[in-house]
C-alpha cells in the first residue's frame, strides 16, 4: 500500500519558505500590464486559496498584511497544517484557515467564492489523476473573473536535469538509513559521477552548478523537489489545454520580465512567433527559443479586458517601494538574450526616487530626470526591477492603517520565535502587502528595538543558548566579550544599511 501520501514524500517536512511572486500586488501588476482586469481590490476584501500549502508560511504571511482578505491554505500533510496552525494562533490571524485536506476534499467542501487560487510547486509533482482533481476543483471552486497562478517545471529547459533526478531518486532508493542521509549520499554520488566527465555528463554543461547549488540546500527541499514518485516536466500548450477544461484561458506570466521580448528573444525571432496562431503554440515556441526550465503562469477564468485607457490609468497610479538600498542595484543584469547594461541615467534616479517613499508611476515619471525618458521607459525600468525583487509594487494608500496594525502582530510572533530558531525569515509588510527576509541576527535586532532591550545581548542570549558564535574574518569568536564586541559593530550597520529599508517598507 502507499497510504495516504499517494506517492509523495512523506516523513519528511517541506521547507519553511515564503514565495513572494504569490503577492496579490505583484499578481495584480502582472495581469494589468498585460491589460486584463484584476479580480482583486488590493484596499479591500478577496479570498485566496493555496493549494498544496507546504508549511502554509506563503499564506500566513500574507494574512498578516491583508486584514480585509481571506486566506485558506490547504495541504494533506497533517504536519505541514498543525505548525501553520499554531503559527496562526500565536499571531491573531483570524482571516486565515489552515486546512488539512486532499486536493478532492477541498474542492466538494465550498461555493464558488475563490478569486484566486495558487499552484505553487504543485503540478509538476502530482499524479495525472491529481491533476484531474484540480481541473475540477478550479471549474468548482473559483469565481468568474478569478485567477489562478500556476508554477511547474517547463520543457524544454528541464530535460537537462533529468538524468541528474533519476540518479538521486535511484541512489536513494538503493540505500538504507534516514532519509536525509541517504540524500546526502546521493547528491556526493552525482558529484562523483560528474567528475568522471564521461557520457551525458560530459555534455551537460551546466550540471556542475546545478549540483554546487544543491549541496547548499536542505534535505527537505531536495527530498521534495526531485523524489516524488509523480515528477512531470511539461511544454506550456499542454498545461494551457488541461487548465482549458476549467475555463480557463491564458492571461500571460506572472514574472514581468518575461513580458519583454527585447529581453527574452532575438529580434528575428519575432516574426517567426507571430506565424503561431494558437497563444500556447505561440508561447511554447516561446520556451524552446528561450530553453525555459520553470514557469510561472497566470490563467483567468473569464476576465474582462481593460481599455487602453483603463490600463493606463491603473499603472498610473501604481505606488512602487524599493526591496533595497539604492547603492545595491546592479549596473548589469543577466537575461535570456545575455548581459544587459542598466542606464545608470534612468535608474540611478530612479532608485533615489524610490528610496525617499512609494511614489506612484506618474509621480515618478513626472520627476525631471526621468521625464526625459518618458513614461513607457520608467514602466520597463520598474518590471525589471520588481522582476528581479530589488523592487515591488506597493498596495494602496487606502487601508494601510489597519494593514500596519495586523501585520505589528503577526511580526510580534515571528520577531519572538527568533529567540529559540531561525524557521522563519519573513516579516509582514503592510506597505507592500508582501513579504521582507530577515536573518535570524536582524530579527534579533528588532526584537531589542521592539522591546527596548540591548540588542548586543538579546542577540548573544539567543544565539548563545543554542551553542552559537560568531565569525570574524573565518575565524569563530570564542568567548562573550568578543562575541558582544561584533555584535555591537553589526547592530552598528543594521542600523545605517538596513534598519531604513525596513522602516520604509512598514516591517520595522
Amino acid at each position: 500500500m502507499q497510504g495516504w501520501t499517494e506517492g509523495y514524500v512523506g516523513g519528511i517536512g517541506y521547507i519553511h519558505a515564503f514565495y513572494r511572486e504569490l503577492s496579490p500586488a505583484l499578481l495584480s501588476f502582472a495581469l494589468t500590464l498585460r491589460g486584463w482586469r484584476s479580480p482583486m481590490d488590493l484596499a479591500g476584501s478577496f479570498t485566496c486559496a493555496e493549494i498544496g500549502c507546504g508549511q502554509g508560511v506563503s499564506s500566513a504571511v500574507l494574512a498578516g498584511c491583508h486584514p480585509d482578505a481571506r486566506f485558506e491554505a490547504v495541504d494533506f500533510n497533517p504536519g505541514h497544517i498543525a505548525g501553520a496552525q499554531r503559527l496562526a494562533a500565536e499571531a491573531g490571524l483570524g482571516n486565515a484557515a489552515f486546512r488539512e485536506e486532499s486536493f478532492a476534499e477541498y474542492a466538494e467542501g465550498g461555493a464558488k467564492n475563490l478569486d484566486i487560487v495558487t499552484l505553487h510547486g504543485v503540478w509538476s509533482w502530482v499524479s495525472a489523476e491529481n491533476r484531474a482533481i484540480l481541473v475540477d476543483l478550479l471549474k468548482r471552486r473559483l469565481r468568474p473573473g478569478g485567477l489562478v497562478f500556476v508554477s511547474y517545471n517547463a520543457l524544454p529547459g528541464t530535460l537537462a536535469y533529468m538524468p541528474l533526478r533519476r540518479v538521486l531518486v535511484e541512489h536513494c532508493a538503493d540505500r538504507t538509513g534516514p532519509l536525509p542521509e541517504r540524500i546526502e549520499e546521493a547528491v556526493a554520488f552525482a558529484s562523483r559521477l560528474t567528475a568522471l566527465n564521461a557520457g551525458w555528463f560530459a555534455q551537460a554543461d551546466a550540471l556542475p552548478a546545478r549540483l554546487d547549488s544543491l549541496k547548499r540546500k536542505s534535505p527537505n527541499y531536495i527530498a521534495h523537489e526531485y523524489l516524488n514518485r509523480d515528477w512531470t516536466a511539461f511544454y506550456h500548450a499542454d498545461v494551457a489545454r488541461e487548465l482549458a477544461a476549467a475555463k480557463l484561458d491564458f492571461a500571460g506570466p506572472a514574472v514581468p520580465m518575461e513580458q519583454m521580448d527585447e529581453l527574452s528573444l532575438p529580434p528575428d525571432a519575432l516574426p517567426l512567433l507571430a506565424e503561431a496562431r494558437d497563444p500556447a503554440y505561440r508561447e511554447t515556441l516561446r520556451d524552446l527559443l528561450t530553453n525555459r526550465a520553470f514557469r510561472r503562469d497566470l490563467f483567468l477564468k473569464g476576465a474582462g479586458r481593460l481599455t487602453a485607457a483603463e490600463r493606463r490609468d491603473r499603472l498610473r497610479a501604481t505606488r512602487f517601494a524599493l526591496l533595497v538600498p539604492p547603492d545595491d542595484l546592479p549596473e548589469v543584469i543577466l537575461a535570456p538574450v545575455g548581459r544587459v547594461p542598466l542606464p545608470q541615467d534612468l535608474h540611478g534616479p530612479l532608485a533615489e526616487a524610490l528610496a525617499a517613499g512609494t511614489p506612484t508611476l506618474a509621480e515618478l515619471s513626472a520627476l525631471p530626470a526621468l521625464a526625459r525618458h518618458g513614461e513607457e521607459a520608467v514602466l520597463r525600468a520598474l518590471m525589471i526591477l520588481t522582476s528581479l525583487a530589488l523592487a515591488a509594487p506597493a498596495l494602496p494608500e487606502t487601508g494601510q492603517a489597519a494593514r500596519a496594525l495586523q501585520a505589528d502582530r503577526f511580526n510580534a510572533a515571528i520577531l519572538e520565535r527568533s529567540r529559540r530558531d531561525d524557521t522563519l525569515d519573513t516579516l509582514a509588510s503592510p506597505v507592500l502587502g508582501s513579504g521582507v527576509a530577515v536573518s535570524r541576527l536582524e530579527a534579533l535586532f528588532l526584537l531589542a528595538r521592539r522591546n527596548g532591550t540591548d540588542p548586543a545581548a538579546t542577540a548573544w542570549e539567543a544565539l548563545s543558548a543554542d551553542g552559537l558564535a560568531l565569525s570574524r574574518d573565518g575565524e569563530r569568536l570564542d568567548g562573550e566579550e568578543a562575541n558582544l564586541a561584533e555584535l555591537r559593530a553589526r547592530f552598528d550597520r543594521f542600523t545605517r544599511l538596513r534598519l531604513p529599508t525596513l522602516r520604509r517598507l512598514g516591517v520595522a
